[in-house]
């Protein structure tokens, strides 16, 4: 008897500390999972940050890669004595307090029309004009914003690090990606037959508050600035002559002279001098002075 309440008590004992270890594996097996579920909170969302870094900074790269050429034209723009002679005779430069007769800038932006004459070969065209709206990329800001980040980076390079100086580059076009701008432009103008599919003349450029326009020929610009001249006109053909209307016409009159008044002859108008006087020693006067 004393050996089977000592099984017992040992069979109760077993049992009472197993339920135990069983709350110690549940306890350890749920707090795992908790700190690995942060764990893939936080790379889920420096993977999804990572990604929009790089596609933001894709789209940055891809900005000025597709503005490169008017970046170009607008640091060509303030040396224009560089550029050949061909496009400063075809380039109108418009300016937002200057009045002009085919342009305008409203709060909507620019009205350019040149009506009557083909914008690529500046031709008269019975064509009627077109609209166009163009989305034209400002390129004076995406260049002024990096140019000014570089300057400021190249004077703390100076004063603290020249790491700084390396930070402002990228930090310069991530800016002027920030504040980049269109500006609208409502073109009505007309092609001839022949030009009708050149569609990127005009050329059109946005720099600040100035637009730039660069026509296919230098007559299409003269026309813009000036209007249409009298020279520029298409010559009628010439009225038949009229032979009986010849022949009833007055004969001409000799032209009517006044008589002038009578000249003296040559020989009376002529001036005479007459010779100086000639003395010798014998004529000479006596001079008081003189002994």
């Amino acid at each position: 008897m004393p050996e089977d309440k000592a099984h017992d008590h040992a069979t109760q004992a077993g049992s009472s500390t197993a339920p135990v270890s069983d709350s110690g594996i549940s306890q350890n097996s749920a707090a795992q999972p908790a700190w690995k579920a942060v764990l893939a909170w936080c790379l889920a969302r420096a993977g999804a940050l990572a990604a929009r870094s790089w596609r933001f900074v894709c789209d940055v790269v891809r900005y000025y890669w597709g503005i490169r050429q008017p970046l170009g034209e607008y640091v060509a723009g303030f040396a224009p004595n560089l550029m050949s002679e061909s496009t400063r005779m075809r380039e109108v430069r418009l300016a937002p307090y200057e009045s002009h007769r085919f342009a305008e800038l409203t709060t909507d932006g620019w009205t350019v029309a040149i009506p009557g004459r083909c914008v690529v070969c500046g031709e008269r065209t019975a064509v009627p004009p077109v609209d166009e709206n163009r989305e034209v990329d400002e390129a004076a800001r995406a260049f002024l914003v990096p140019l000014g980040s570089v300057g400021a980076g190249a004077l703390l390079a100076l004063i603290y690090s020249r790491w700084l100086f390396l930070l402002s580059i990228p930090l310069g076009l991530i800016m002027g990606y920030l504040v980049r701008g269109k500006v609208h432009v409502l073109l009505r103008v007309a092609r001839c037959g022949p030009h009708a599919a050149r569609t990127n003349i005009p050329q059109i450029l946005a720099w600040g508050n100035t637009l730039v326009l660069r026509f296919g020929h230098k007559l299409v610009r003269k026309v813009f600035l000036y209007g249409e001249t009298v020279d520029s006109t298409v010559p009628q053909p010439d009225a038949p002559l009229d032979v009986s209307a010849a022949d009833e016409r007055p004969a001409e009159r000799p032209p009517e002279t006044i008589p002038l008044a009578d000249s003296p002859h040559p020989d009376d108008a002529t001036i005479r001098h007459s010779p100086p006087s000639v003395f010798g020693a014998e004529d000479e006067p006596e001079s008081p002075l003189v002994p």
